[in-house]
């Protein structure tokens, strides 16, 4: 796992997990008043960061890093607010997890098709696509396969899930089954109607997020 602290002298932190094949290049225009500790690429699940000068900490999980937070959870310090944002827990489960088709699509990614992919799976119009694509992840497809295929060994494991005490949930999401999602966080989670897998471009920033 590769991590960055963006250090804006606060007492308090948020660690945010990001998806499988994000970089922290991905989110360099989202801010926050808070320090935020960007973490990415789940290839290996190594944590290693000292927490414990913080006042608050908060956890914000996007997609794969809704299930990286339960491998990590026992590195983690006291939280004061756990948020999962279109992900759960358990992420290849037949039932609440990523459909195999979309698996297969993962797969099959290369540079013909990404761009579809992205219009197709991760943003909701072309306004969105276009601002997506100025911070994009600059990752290979290697390193996102690599990813992938641990991600799926530590899943099929038995690991720590991670109880979250809210989540967002998009309406329109094509990764994770929205329906399916409500049901898992039944009477915890707020919806954003007209937004797909990425939800980035609805908020100002982190802290938004967090409030929402």
């Amino acid at each position: 796992m590769k991590l960055k602290l963006i250090n804006n002298s606060s007492e308090d932190l948020i660690i945010f997990l990001s998806g499988w094949g994000c970089d922290d290049n991905q989110f360099k225009d989202m801010r926050s008043a808070k320090n935020v500790l960007l973490c990415w690429d789940y290839s290996d699940i190594n944590f290693d960061f000292d927490a414990s000068a913080y006042k608050n900490v908060y956890l914000l999980a996007y997609s794969a890093g809704v299930f990286a937070a339960g491998l990590i959870k026992n590195k983690l310090p006291a939280l004061k607010q756990k948020t999962a944002v279109n992900g759960n827990p358990l992420i290849f489960d037949d039932y609440y997890g990523i459909p195999e088709n979309v698996i297969k699509v993962f797969r099959g990614l290369n540079l013909s098709n990404y761009m579809d992919f992205r219009r197709d799976y991760l943003v909701a119009g072309e306004e969105e696509l276009e601002d997506f694509n100025k911070n994009s992840s600059l990752r290979t497809f290697e390193s996102c396969f690599e990813e992938l295929d641990n991600l799926q060994k530590l899943a099929a494991r038995e690991y720590p899930v991670m109880e979250f005490d809210k989540a967002i949930i998009a309406e329109k999401d094509k990764i994770f089954s929205p329906a399916r999602q409500k049901e898992y966080f039944r009477g915890k989670y707020k919806t954003l109607s007209d937004c797909a897998h990425n939800v980035f471009y609805r908020f100002k920033n982190f802290d938004e997020i967090l409030d929402f």
